[in-house]
């Protein structure tokens, strides 16, 4: 018996927790509550939509595998900051969430220069979320892309939204 991966089809091994092509984590029967109302939750979020009633979407910065980031406009505070839209395929894990949670905790507590605030995890029409200090710039990835190996002054000096688990 095969395992259908839900995002690029590939059939893997019924034993297997990831898929073999793409990597997505497959979920579990044991990982969704019965009881639990399962809303749609959407994956992207369109320039000049609002999200969870204060969150205006300015533009998307990126992706990558845990979900998409975007610049917005915070209409609470009147300030720009980043969201992560985290996919939801890996925000219906329990554990994973919880994780995000005790990170978001941790980080609270630190504040170096070059490490970007977070600032909340938060949940809206089944889509978690987690909102940070934006910073503008060129991406890392793009960076290292463009030039290489990042010298030890480059990435010392570098403000950057670094996390503290292997989840980002």
């Amino acid at each position: 018996m095969t395992n259908s991966c839900p995002k690029c089809r590939f059939d893997n091994p019924d034993s297997t927790l990831y898929c073999g092509k793409c990597g997505t984590k497959f979920i579990s029967p044991e990982n969704i509550l019965a009881t639990e109302t399962m809303e749609t939750p959407r994956e992207e979020l369109s320039t000049g939509s609002t999200f969870a009633g204060r969150y205006q979407i300015i533009e998307e910065l990126g992706s990558g595998g845990m979900g998409k980031v975007y610049k917005v406009l915070d209409k609470e505070i009147n300030a720009k900051i980043a969201l992560k839209l985290i996919r939801p395929e890996i925000a219906v894990d329990k554990n994973t969430i919880e994780r995000f949670r005790n990170e978001l905790k941790v980080a609270r507590d630190v504040s170096p220069k070059n490490i970007c605030r977070m600032y909340d995890l938060g949940r809206e029409a089944g889509n978690y979320f987690l909102t940070m200090e934006y910073v503008s710039g060129e991406d890392l990835k793009n960076m290292i892309r463009m030039s290489g190996q990042l010298g030890v002054g480059t990435a010392k000096n570098r403000t950057v939204p670094i996390f503290l688990s292997p989840f980002f």
